[in-house]
């Protein structure tokens, strides 16, 4: 007998279902086998279940990558949630749009119940693919080296209870037994690369169903259209007087050039005599139990706008009417008003396919921030056309009231025009002097009061009769504090006359300047949401302390009033009327708390108007920049900036916007890539699953060697090693880790 397999002490050689194995010899090629002569084929039923279930293993893919590809190209479904071939128009505005809002509800009910159970057989299938996984690694490992720990063995049946990657045994195992010989540092290191990879598809199976109903359920979201490039702005009209064709409605070139404003007086004095009766009605409200003032709204085609007010530098942003006339007949097909065709930028299917469209175009918007002030009035006459023009009490804080001077004058540089009209009495024949209303604006502005008039001199000038001697250039470039720098360029001044006042110097005045910005106009088109069709002024900027405004012409303010230069506008317009009734009392400081509050709404909706009016000039867009570097360059482009035309659309569509989706998407492809790896291992390493009767049968067969003996505790006892070998008739055999350490002895001697 073989030294090597001398029996051990007071033990008799057992007669074991593994010893055929043991008694191969090397030499001869042959097995001593008594129950058998003959080798057992594999039968082609079992070929088949194997290669059956690695196509099964790698076809999991398939809707796996079909969910990916919907959500990362943000797929949209439509109105509902089932959509076929893409046709579920909403109707919105229709007169079924109820019926077809309940009926859409059943179906997205019953769609999103169907696609939970397509969730769970996605996570039943892949804990199929992940237990297939696991048993092939587990027996390339039993296979080789000195076999595989004892607690290992049934690790894919263990490892979709979550509570297993808690289990001690999973992470003790790989280390040896107290009873066997030293292990290699190597051997140590694929064992735990076995126990984390079961760990994590512990993981991986318990997280897919949620993984894939996230993927498979589509969502309610807000989707934006591809951004179209309509225009580049080139520049804004403010510092000219309206002039062309097309640039105010109602007007001709001719009359403009002719500074002839009334012909707006058609579309747009309504505009004004409507705001200022809401004005009327608005503070008339507030002076009753829980009431408030509220803004009133104005028309340009189909749209309507409000003067929008901002906490920061209390600016009002004011909507261009030339912006809201090209979204008008875009709202009005989105809408579904015009039969015709939508363009590009609104696809029929998006905008017909959904539950809410909201239509965005950029474009430019006018701010303004204002101050009204009670005053006498000073004129200073110059040389070369030039004069000053002071108004006293303007107010900027408690203790900080000063005169505020203008120069004028075409003699001035830069300095441009002043218009002015009249506001007619009632009775056209009355003997009252008609009100005068001055509007100037001038690119420079000083302050004094009586301790103050920060080192230019301007003080001694106005109060003497040599004004005209003075270097009013340096008396205009003296630096002014912060507080008072922004309104001392490019001011603008509204002055009205005192009704009835003897003192004909006697003004309310409101002065102001402007700015200019670019936001984005945006229209929700659903009549049951916007019903009065209002545009929203969205990314409003704040504007910095050291912001340059604009120069305006006054000419616009007239056109806003629908008045020629130099003439009256007729008593009897609503808002003549109001004005004409609040000034004495503004003035004299006896008026109400209404009264001011009206006067103020009358002077912003005028002024807003006229801003309202202005019109711009922009060029094609060039084409869109290749580089990700030049895109961004023309985005931080406030000179020239290209304006875009899109839609916001509420539909049903599949995405990756929340943090849920996106841990979804990295749970599958974790698990794409070890279904990968269990398709590899299967096709290159020819691993056949053996049923759960077939292993408890090589189980029973085997015959303990003494590999138990000394090792009482559960972690030991998992620690104990057996590879798992074919007998040559497609059985399997467990050899012990001691056994197996004495045939690779005999094999090398």
């Amino acid at each position: 007998m073989d030294p090597v397999y001398q029996p051990l002490p007071l033990k008799k050689e057992p007669e074991t279902s593994y010893r055929p194995v043991l008694e191969h010899s090397p030499s001869s090629g042959e097995h001593n086998l008594p129950y058998t002569s003959k080798p057992r084929r594999h039968r082609p039923a079992r070929i088949f279940f194997h290669w059956l279930w690695h196509v099964l293993s790698f076809l999991w893919l398939a809707p796996i990558g079909t969910l990916l590809y919907l959500n990362f190209s943000r797929h949209v479904i439509g109105a509902s949630a089932w959509c076929p071939r893409g046709n579920c128009n909403a109707e919105i505005n229709g007169a079924n749009a109820i019926e077809r809002a309940k009926q859409f509800d059943r179906q997205d009910h019953d769609l999103n119940g169907a696609l939970q159970f397509v969730a769970k057989a996605l996570e039943v299938w892949f804990a199929f693919v992940a237990t297939s996984l696991i048993y092939d690694m587990g027996i390339l490992f039993a296979r080789g080296g000195r076999g595989l720990p004892v607690g290992y063995l049934m690790s894919h049946l263990e490892f979709s209870d979550i509570r297993y990657i808690l289990n001690p045994l999973l992470w003790t195992s790989p280390l040896p037994h107290r009873n066997s010989t030293p292990e290699k540092r190597a051997r140590v290191i694929k064992l735990y690369i076995f126990a984390f990879t079961t760990a994590l598809l512990t993981i991986l199976a318990n997280l897919m169903g949620p993984a894939t109903a996230v993927l498979v359920l589509p969502t309610l979201q807000w989707i934006e259209t591809p951004h179209v490039r309509r225009q580049t702005f080139n520049r804004i009209g403010l510092d000219f007087q309206p002039i062309g064709d097309n640039v105010l409605s109602g007007c001709d070139s001719s009359q403009l050039l002719a500074r002839n404003y009334s012909c707006t007086r058609t579309v747009y004095g309504p505009i004004l005599d409507q705001w200022a009766a809401q004005g009327l009605a608005s503070t008339t409200q507030a002076n009753t139990s829980d009431g408030e003032i509220v803004v009133g709204a104005s028309q340009e085609a189909s749209l309507q706008f409000l003067l929008n007010a901002t906490n920061e530098n209390d600016i009002i942003w004011i909507a261009n009417r030339q912006v809201l006339r090209n979204m008008s007949h875009e709202y009005r097909k989105a809408s579904g008003y015009l039969a015709e065709d939508h363009p590009p930028e609104y696809p029929d299917r998006l905008v017909n396919n959904s539950l809410q469209t909201i239509l965005h175009q950029q474009g430019p918007s006018l701010g303004v921030q204002i101050g009204c002030h009670v005053g006498n009035t000073t004129d200073l006459t110059l040389a070369d056309g030039r004069w000053v023009r002071c108004y006293t009490n303007w107010y900027l804080a408690e203790n900080a009231t000063y005169t505020k001077c203008l120069r004028l004058g075409l003699g001035n540089t830069d300095t441009k025009y002043y218009s002015q009209f009249y506001l007619q009495n009632v009775q056209k024949d009355s003997e009252r002097p008609k009100t005068g209303v001055g509007v100037y604006y001038a690119d420079k502005a000083m302050y004094y009061n009586d301790t103050e008039d920060f080192g230019s001199g301007i003080r001694d000038c106005v109060n003497n009769d040599t004004a005209y001697l003075c270097d009013w250039d340096k008396i205009f470039s003296t630096p002014l504090p912060i507080e008072l720098r922004n309104t001392s360029t490019n001011v603008g001044v509204i002055s009205y006359g005192i009704p009835g006042e003897n003192n004909t110097d006697a003004r309310v005045y409101c002065d102001h300047v402007t700015y200019l910005s670019f936001p984005t106009y945006s229209v929700d088109t659903s009549t049951r949401s916007n019903p009065q069709n209002l545009v929203i002024l969205n990314n409003l900027p704040q504007i910095q302390d050291d912001a340059i405004p604009l120069a305006v012409h006054p000419d616009w303010f007239l056109a806003a009033w629908s008045v020629d230069r130099e003439m009256a506008l007729d008593g009897n317009r609503q808002i003549v009327k109001e004005l004409k009734r609040v000034l004495p009392s503004i003035y004299d400081g006896s008026s109400s708390e209404a009264d001011l509050y009206e006067f103020l709404l009358m002077h912003i909706y005028a002024l807003g108007q006229s801003l309202s009016m202005v019109n711009f000039y922009w060029d094609e867009p060039a084409a869109a920049p290749a580089s990700k570097q030049a895109r961004a360059a023309e985005d931080r482009d406030n000179l020239h900036p290209v304006f875009h035309t899109f839609a916001t659309i509420h539909v049903w569509a599949y995405g990756l916007s929340g943090r849920t989706s996106k841990l979804g998407v990295a749970v599958v492809g974790l698990g794409s890539v070890l279904v990968l790896l269990r398709v590899a291992l299967g096709i290159f390493t020819g691993v056949q699953e053996r049923s759960t009767v077939e292993v408890l049968r090589a189980a029973f067969e085997h015959r303990h060697e003494g590999e138990f003996d000394g090792l009482e505790e559960e972690s030991h006892l998992a620690k104990v090693r057996y590879q798992v070998v074919d007998d040559g008739n497609g059985k399997q055999k467990f050899l012990p880790e001691k056994r197996t350490s004495r045939w690779s002895h005999a094999m090398s001697s």
